[in-house]
């Protein structure tokens, strides 16, 4: 075998390992969060896609599509607790602390503030 033809083996041979190297998955799960976060930010009235974006990553991440992102259940606390659902926005600040220990000092914030918000009226129904 001439020096041409092997290196065109080892050539060959090397092209054949990278095709079947795997890509790994992704670690986190964005989803549609960029374009969703953009849309929002240019009108703050467009917050129920931001949310329904938020949830379906949360939701992904329980089916196993991949973790939920650093973030991720702060920002869904925080539209939740300018809806007035201080009680849902304790839950999702306390979901970012337990999966975010990093973050305990300003989930602890939020978490008081959250607290502090008056609930709303409870109707009794006859």
């Amino acid at each position: 075998m001439n020096r041409s033809s092997r290196g065109a083996l080892v050539v060959a041979l090397a092209l054949m390992l990278c095709a079947c190297v795997t890509r790994p998955a992704a670690k986190y799960d964005w989803g549609t969060y960029d374009p969703s976060l953009y849309t929002y930010y240019k009108d703050p009235a467009k917050a129920s896609e931001l949310m329904a974006a938020l949830q379906s990553i949360i939701n992904g991440a329980n089916t196993g599509r991949g973790a939920v992102p650093p973030g991720v259940y702060a920002e869904y606390g925080y539209l939740q607790l300018q809806q007035g659902k201080a009680q849902e926005a304790v839950a999702s600040f306390q979901a970012e602390e337990q999966r975010w220990p990093e973050s305990k000092a300003f989930m602890d914030r939020m978490i008081k503030v959250a607290s502090t918000q008056p609930q709303p009226a409870q109707t009794k129904e006859p």
